[in-house]
């Protein structure tokens, strides 16, 4: 597994102030702080910009196309001769008048111009949308309700190739009107919900597939299922058909789209990292090496991006454990940062700065399979760390945070050769926290907007796994969400809310799951808790979607 494009991802590391100062206990002024009572604090943190990502069912494609030929052929023809075959039989589909012999004239011109596209790619697009044409234009008025199974079958699969998904909803759903007690019944009913699905109809959707009990022998309906329950929200169910999709559906075309989609659920649905992995081993192997790919996969993609940072130190520690000194060389310096970097989330300095010093040792091992770029976002990686806990130390006063930066300092510093200005900064900052432990006051300590903020805004990917949820059932959803919090001296949430306020859809939908996530975080303890006065932060995200990429 080549990790190290994962590095600083998801959340990414938290730069805080220009520089952390020599200073003692900080200044609330300084940092654009507002007291407002004795030990009081109060500041804002504006713009914190998250973009989501409106994922969309991607493992299906389009469906097999079914396909009319001609009685006594017994493969198409190719080159000149299928040309002469196809301008024949639109001469042919052109003079039949009777309607149904219409739709299976239409049928066999759609076949032998699906069989040309495949030997000219260059023309595939005008072949395909003549093919379609051509369906069109053998069903009477365009009345569906009179077109025949092959017709419609063939119609909405080439709907869905030209991507036109309207009119693809429209085929598939008067081929599920027209026969529901057809033998293809749950694969029809699959399309039309896939078509739902793209057209973010979840609840539509959700109709379409009720009653219907997907099977292993039935993929594709397992898996627009789970994506309709996961859409409404029934992540339990979500977890179960995508599971039922994955042990059916083989390894054909979609397999790397439905792995990614289980990655996504495993992490987005309540179900624990020990009934993922009993669920997902007898699919992906039981050996050494697929049980520490699954585990690493869980921590590095589903627990990271659903910002489940216990889950994701959880899952690393059994991958490293179930491979033991077989972990690749340049694996160990990535997990070993990601569980530092989770864990700094957990209000756990020392820990965190433990996980990150082990990625430091296990670069010299890496060797050439680690490029020196590699190496140096590793230490750099940690270096912002460490300088995050320096601030924190230097402002709040909260001691935990003092010897982790000092460790994570002495062991990165040296090492940063890349960036003479960026070696020399760190060098300045690690003056700078010697020189605060010396004149730090033992009643001197705030919360400060700069440095409370560089570690809030290491909570952006839960944010952004709230913003997901609900941007799954409404594409279009986005705009400001502000959220307002209280904290005591020992750094406990006391207080959450948020503009709007928590409902159970679209911003109020997120804004209800972020205050949920809020309420555990953590903010360094005050004068080592021993501080007095209530903080009072508004945090001001802007949500959109992400356009790059689905």
């Amino acid at each position: 597994m080549l990790l190290f494009g994962l590095v600083a991802c998801g959340g990414g590391a938290a730069k805080g102030p220009e520089s952390p100062g020599g200073g003692g206990g900080g200044s609330a002024e300084g940092g654009g702080s507002k007291p407002t009572a004795a030990g009081d604090v109060s500041f804002e943190v504006p713009n914190i910009e998250v973009k989501g990502v409106a994922f969309e069912p991607q493992a299906l494609g389009t469906p097999g196309m079914p396909l009319a030929e001609p009685k006594g052929q017994a493969k198409p023809l190719t080159g000149a001769a299928m040309d002469k075959q196809i301008i024949k039989q639109r001469e042919v589909v052109a003079k039949t008048k009777d309607p149904v012999q219409k739709q299976a004239q239409a049928a066999l011109l759609a076949t032998m111009l699906y069989h040309k596209s495949k030997e000219t790619p260059a023309d595939q697009q005008k072949l395909v949308t003549e093919a379609r044409q051509t369906l069109r234009d053998s069903i009477g008025g365009g009345d569906y309700t009179k077109a025949d199974e092959i017709t419609l079958r063939m119609l909405g699969s080439y709907e869905l190739i030209l991507g036109d998904i309207p009119n693809a909803e429209k085929a598939w759903a008067s081929l599920v009107a027209n026969d529901p007690k057809s033998k293809d019944i749950q694969f029809n009913k699959a399309w039309l919900a896939y078509t739902y699905l793209q057209e973010f109809k979840n609840a539509e959707a959700v109709a379409t597939l009720q009653g219907e009990n997907p099977t292993e022998k039935t993929p594709e309906l397992a898996y627009v299922t789970a994506w309709a329950k996961w859409r409404t929200g029934d992540g339990a169910g979500a977890w179960s058909s995508i599971v039922m999709a994955l042990k059916g559906w083989g390894n054909g075309a979609g397999r790397d789209a439905l792995d990614r989609d289980v990655m996504l659920l495993a992490g987005r649905t309540p179900v624990t990292m020990n009934a993922a992995v009993d669920a997902l081993s007898p699919i992906y192997g039981k050996g050494v090496e697929p049980s520490y790919e699954l585990y690493a996969k869980l921590g590095l993609q589903s627990y990271q991006f659903a910002g489940r940072w216990s889950d994701g130190v959880a899952a690393l520690d059994k991958a490293l454990t179930t491979i033991g000194a077989k972990v690749p060389p340049n694996d160990l310096p990535v997990i070993k940062y990601q569980q530092g970097d989770y864990t700094v989330r957990l209000d756990n300095p020392e820990q965190a700065a433990k996980y990150a010093l082990e990625a430091i040792k296990a670069l010299p091992a890496c060797g050439t399979k680690c490029s020196n770029q590699d190496k140096e976002n590793v230490v750099e990686s940690v270096y912002i760390m460490g300088r995050l806990f320096h601030i924190l130390y230097a402002t709040a006063h909260d001691d935990r945070y003092y010897q982790p930066a000092l460790d994570l300092y002495a062991a990165s510093v040296p090492l940063i050769t890349m960036n003479q200005a960026t070696h020399d900064q760190a060098e300045k900052d690690m003056g700078f926290l010697q020189g605060s432990f010396k004149t730090m006051k033992h009643d001197a300590g705030t919360y400060d907007k700069d440095a409370i903020g560089a570690l809030i805004k290491r909570h952006n990917q839960e944010v952004q796994a709230c913003y997901e949820q609900f941007l799954a059932a409404n594409p279009k959803l986005g705009g400001a969400l502000t959220i307002n919090l209280e904290a005591n001296a020992q750094g406990q949430i006391t207080g959450a809310s948020s503009e709007p306020k928590a409902g159970m859809q679209d911003m109020a939908g997120v804004a209800g799951c972020v205050v949920e996530r809020a309420k555990q975080w953590k903010l360094p303890k005050k004068i080592n808790g021993n501080g007095t006065g209530t903080a009072r932060m508004k945090l001001v995200y802007a949500l959109s979607k992400r356009t790059d990429m689905k």
